[in-house]
């Protein structure tokens, strides 16, 4: 039997360092397990593709022959963005689908999406299923062997967006792609809905030799905020190594948040649909609320992971979704999964319908000073009880705050204290080995404070890792 790594196997995605945790022997028996929770679903197609990471082809070969062998058809997508895997799913009519990437974490991380529904990923339940059959090696016999068919979808995705936005201003706008698989057919589509695009660092690089593009990055945003300031353009955009994710820049140079999207598009969906439902991640600013309330739609915060939002929308029946992570869920005129390249073309939509500038939509929100998403590393068998006995502290230390954890939330991975001027939270990540942390205020004075009082927790705990490949904006608690 293959030895795998337990810690792999996270909420939602399955995710491990290139080799030490995952090489094909181990990507050879996840795919003969998810072959085989397919098959147990009656499921016998399914999509593949992968992004641009070092060891994507290898391991969806590795992962195609698998599935092939428990009597899966599978349809190659090759290189694509995570929402064309999902597009996928609709195109061929199949259940199943693999996207084998690993998001937002450094290069040497690789992984798996696995689509166990149209616009549905694997959730916890699913995940350790698929585990406990890999670990086991009792694998599906099928009578006959699947056939492998390969597919160029990127034609049918590009005018399924563009069939859904209509732009009624030609914006201009810098997209940065720090060498992520976006670049491949991102351009071309903003183009073909009209736009100016001047593209930076758009060469796809899977050793992403700027580092790893995550829009929750600080500094990648900064960089990006120099060229929109420098080209003039209407504003900028950041795309994640795969794709589903973005970040946003206004005319002026100010970076926004993805909190602020969330609160953007959810009131651009409420004033169509009065009172609609708009589900949102327990680390978004106090923004969001505040404008869904002021909007009369209804705000329903909700656990962070992109499975456990798109499966809250269905539960709701939501028209919309958000986190600040910048995964945006569409459920009123799209699928309901996180596409970025479609919420970058509904952000100019609605701008284009107000007439209005980035900076001005944002200009008419409730303000606060908003650290970016903190991320710093601490071990994955010591990230959970740190952020238990947080909870803990916050009950102490904020008794005439509003504390939302698992109490409140079930299953909760955080802790939120909401004051009447902001909030401070802190999360342990479900896609690795590190905490995520964010605070906001009113005023300087007050968000001063509130740093000091984060750093000075994050200080008090050894098993923080100050130094490590995965933290992100730690510069923010100076």
């Amino acid at each position: 039997m293959v030895k795998l790594d337990r810690l792999m196997f996270r909420n939602y995605d399955i995710r491990g360092i290139v080799p030490d945790q995952l090489d094909t022997e181990q990507v050879e028996a996840i795919g003969k397990a998810f072959g085989t929770f397919l098959r147990r679903r009656k499921i016998r197609q399914a999509v593949i593709g992968r992004d641009c990471r070092l060891s994507g082809e290898k391991f969806q070969k590795a992962f195609t022959k698998s599935l092939v062998e428990m009597g899966i058809d599978v349809t190659d997508l090759g290189q694509v963005m995570t929402q064309m895997v999902y597009y996928g799913q609709y195109r061929f009519q199949t259940n199943g689908g693999v996207m084998i990437t690993a998001s937002h974490n450094p290069r040497n991380f690789n992984g798996f999406k696995l689509c166990i529904g149209f616009s549905r990923t694997t959730e916890i339940e699913e995940v350790q299923e698929i585990r406990k059959t890999a670990e086991s090696g009792k694998f599906f016999k099928a009578e006959e062997k699947g056939k492998i068919a390969k597919a160029d979808i990127k034609e049918d995705y590009i005018q399924d967006v563009l069939k859904r936005v209509a732009l009624k201003k030609k914006f201009k706008v810098v997209v940065d792609f720090r060498h992520g698989t976006p670049a491949m057919f991102v351009p071309e589509l903003l183009e073909r809905a009209g736009c100016k695009v001047i593209c930076k660092r758009d060469n796809v690089d899977g050793a992403f030799p700027a580092g790893t593009p995550d829009p929750t990055d600080e500094k990648f945003m900064k960089e990006l905020a120099k060229t929109v300031l420098k080209e003039k353009a209407d504003f900028g955009l950041a795309f994640d190594g795969d794709g589903d994710r973005i970040g946003t820049v206004d005319e002026k140079g100010n970076i926004l948040w993805n909190d602020v999207l969330v609160a953007i598009f959810a009131k651009g969906i409420i004033e169509r649909f009065p009172k609609s439902k708009i589900i949102y991640n327990t680390l978004c600013s106090q923004v969001v609320k505040k404008v869904i309330d002021k909007n009369g739609g209804i705000p329903i915060m909700w656990l962070t992971g992109h499975a456990f939002i798109k499966s809250k929308i269905a539960e709701e029946n939501a028209a919309f979704g958000g986190e600040l992570s910048g995964h945006f869920f569409f459920n009123e005129n799209a699928y309901g999964h996180d596409d970025g390249s479609y919420a970058a073309l509904r952000l100019m939509e609605y701008l284009s319908e107000k007439k209005q500038s980035l900076s001005q939509l944002y200009e008419s929100f409730p303000k606060y000073i908003s650290s970016p998403e903190i991320k710093i590393g601490c071990p994955d068998d010591k990230k959970i009880r740190v952020v238990s006995e947080v909870s803990v502290k916050f009950k102490k230390d904020f008794p005439n705050a509003k504390i939302t954890d698992k109490n409140v939330i079930p299953n909760d991975d955080g802790v939120r204290a909401d004051f009447d001027d902001g909030m401070i939270v802190f999360r342990y990540s479900q896609n690795g080995p590190y905490i995520t942390v964010k605070f906001e205020a009113k005023d300087q004075k007050t968000y001063d404070k509130r740093k000091e009082y984060v750093r000075k927790m994050l200080e008090s705990y050894p098993e923080m890792i100050w130094k490590d490949q995965l933290c992100v904006n730690l510069d923010s608690l100076n």
